[in-house]
């Protein structure tokens, strides 16, 4: 009897996987895997492996979209190659395509590359961004009210002091 498995994955902490969710239980799905991770290379993905493990010959492996589940064009299409080959049904609720025609594989392959393109695409600007912001910071010319790089501090002067008073009067 074949049952639906579906993947939900956000990238950080920070990030709301109730969108997923929501498309995922109105689909509708046997067993969930959730996880938040990101899809970088060497980034374990327990959920995700999970998830392959459980799905045999004539389940149905359901995402929300297909740039949930790769870390990578090249992993995504081996990843969906290896399970056709087990007789899994793949489904994205977002993007239209059936995998088992070639012109849905094809759609998939677009899609998966154009992805690829976009992460890379990000990391390029934030690299030129940081490096820009390094160089304002050694000419003296930093962005009006900003002293520093990186994130602004979540503790301030005023709240360390209060946290070292409640350590020295024994409060855990």
């Amino acid at each position: 009897m074949s049952c639906t498995i579906a993947c939900c994955r956000v990238s950080s902490r920070d990030q709301n996987p109730q969108l997923q969710l929501d498309a995922l239980h109105t689909h509708g799905y046997d067993y969930l895997f959730a996880e938040t991770e990101s899809g970088k290379r060497g980034v374990q993905r327990p959920e995700f492996t999970r998830a392959l493990a459980t799905l045999q010959a004539g389940d149905i492996l359901v995402f929300w979209k297909s740039d949930r589940w790769g870390r990578s064009a090249a992993h995504v299409l081996t990843t969906v190659g290896e399970l056709r080959h087990r007789g899994v049904t793949i489904k994205s609720l977002t993007e239209n395509f059936d995998l088992d025609t070639r012109e849905g594989r094809f759609m998939f392959a677009v899609l998966a590359a154009a992805a690829g393109y976009e992460l890379e695409l990000r990391a390029e600007r934030q690299a030129e961004g940081i490096a820009a912001a390094r160089r304002r910071q050694a000419a003296g010319s930093m962005l009006p009210g900003k002293k520093h790089m990186g994130r602004p501090r979540v503790t301030g002067p005023a709240e360390i002091a209060a946290l070292r008073q409640l350590i020295s009067d024994g409060t855990s």
